[in-house]
């Protein structure tokens, strides 16, 4: 069944993996970033110049994630010079499209600055005669839009505007009117742009992944978390640790996202090539290990943390690990009423059979189509043959992509159950099914629905898929044995 969501930009540009990377999860996306353009017209700092160093800028932090292959930016240039093409700017898709053909690559990367601005304030302090001292701060402001194109239908698939920001305080002489800053605009509009780049890299590695980070022990006051110099961290990167709460569910039930609650806000320190220890400077909930973890670029008294307790439990709400679930008591199938017989027609004749209505036609549930069978890890005795929580998905053979957006149609449905949207939340378990043929965990939740729907056919028709893809999944079992067998007299 096709699954009417409209994902946002992470989700959708996370999906075009399954179709365009067919390698191992460890495989690198192949891209091309091409010059940006200057739509910030009034900015007269915005040379050719600046814009080939945003694009090496973006080049870099991208290379840095780990998670793309570049196409060396001079080599485009040369390809499009020969074939006519432009290679600068927010080309149109055709045109991004025949250039990404001809090198090679996945998806091209096409972007504009929309603003890049310096905002001085302030005054200054009279000392005697036209002499003062000037005194107030100065603001760079930069931003960028980006379009990702996928190669292989020409369609944009994502959508990314970040804006990076830094402040520096100017002071200076004032004379006759006039003021010597100490400080120049273009040192603070090239970290606005840095800060506004390391945004976009993180968003843009995050929609390849679909994973964030993770905490891998808390001691003290130190965090050590499964990022590194591989993945671009620095000493002195803010991130933060966060547990998944509440589906962002639209209007029609489509799930457009998923609530962040977080826990800490973390400082790297010690910065090894695969793993950080990170200090602690900000903390409502304690950091426990596989919490999840992501870059953060803003101010840290900024972020609006969350006790454990109160994050467990969104979590919990949401699908995930953190609890037990509802229980959901099953509508007993409905009987079928007799069809009243309507009074003979045959008027005055005796022995008329009277005509019976015809019996209007049943609805039968559309059949489950049969799933292709998936290698399974199937753990004896492990929480993966127990629980019916999202956490089974760690036992599955995923990609990161995968798992990630098994996770949100999953989330989803959980929370369409549990609001009654029973239809709705049958048509997301599915499609986690879908999105990869050995999810018994979706085949169970699909069973447990149509059983709460009234339908108890094709609930056993989930519940037996789900055994089949692992005979050892014990909730499956529990539920055929207890509301699907027929009971012995």
């Amino acid at each position: 069944m096709k699954l009417r969501s409209r994902f946002c930009a992470i989700c959708a540009f996370g999906l075009i993996l399954l179709a365009t990377i067919t390698g191992t999860a460890s495989a690198k996306m192949r891209i091309a970033v091409l010059e940006f353009q200057n739509n910030a017209t009034e900015a007269k700092e915005v040379t050719e110049g600046v814009r080939r160093g945003i694009t090496d800028m973006l080049t870099t932090e991208l290379v840095k994630t780990g998670a793309f292959s570049v196409y060396e930016r001079s080599r485009i240039e040369s390809i499009a010079k020969e074939q006519k093409l432009s290679a600068s700017g927010l080309v149109d898709a055709n045109t991004a499209v025949s250039l990404g053909r001809l090198v090679g690559v996945e998806a091209i990367i096409t972007g504009a600055i929309t603003e890049f601005s310096t905002k001085t304030s302030g005054g200054f302090i009279p000392l005697g005669g036209f002499t003062g001292v000037a005194v107030g701060s100065s603001t760079a402001k930069v931003a960028l839009d980006l379009r990702v194109v996928r190669i292989q239908t020409g369609e944009v698939v994502a959508v990314v505007r970040e804006t990076g920001t830094a402040d520096r305080s100017a002071g200076g002489v004032m004379i006759s009117g006039l003021t010597f800053a100490e400080g120049e605009s273009g040192g603070m509009l090239s970290a606005a742009t840095y800060n506004a780049i390391q945004k976009i890299a993180t968003r843009l590695r995050q929609m390849v992944s679909g994973s964030s980070y993770h905490v891998l022990a808390y001691s003290g006051d130190m965090v050590t978390v499964d990022a590194g110099m591989s993945q671009g961290i620095q000493p002195g990167q803010l991130l933060t640790v966060y547990l998944e709460g509440l589906p962002i569910v639209g209007l029609k039930g489509e799930v457009l996202g998923i609530e962040k609650n977080y826990l800490a806000v973390l400082k790297a320190k010690d910065v090894q090539n695969a793993y950080s220890k990170c200090e602690v400077l900000r903390m409502e909930g304690k950091p426990s290990r596989g919490d999840f973890v992501e870059l953060f670029f803003g101010k840290p008294d900024k972020v609006q943390l969350t006790r454990r307790s109160t994050a467990t439990a969104l979590n919990a709400l949401g699908g995930g690990s953190g609890g037990t679930p509802p229980a959901v008591e099953p509508t007993p199938e409905p009987r079928a009423e007799p069809t009243p017989v309507p009074a003979s027609s045959g008027k005055g004749k005796k022995g008329a059979i009277p005509t019976p209505e015809p019996a209007r036609p049943t609805l039968e549930p559309t059949p489950v189509p049969q799933p292709t069978q998936a290698p399974v890890n199937i753990l004896a005795g492990s929480a993966s043959n127990k629980s019916d929580q999202i956490d089974v998905l760690d036992a599955m053979p995923l990609t990161p992509e995968q798992k990630a957006n098994i996770t949100i149609v999953h989330k989803g449905g959980y929370y369409n159950l549990t609001k009654g949207n029973f239809s709705r939340a049958l048509k997301q378990f599915e499609q986690g099914v879908k999105i990869y043929p050995g999810n018994y965990l979706d085949m169970y939740w699909a069973g447990v629905t149509a059983y709460k729907m009234g339908k108890r056919t094709l609930a056993r028709e989930w519940i037996d898929k789900a055994i089949a893809a692992n005979p050892s999944y014990e909730p499956a079992i529990d539920f055929r044995d207890r509301n699907l067998e027929k009971k012995k007299k």
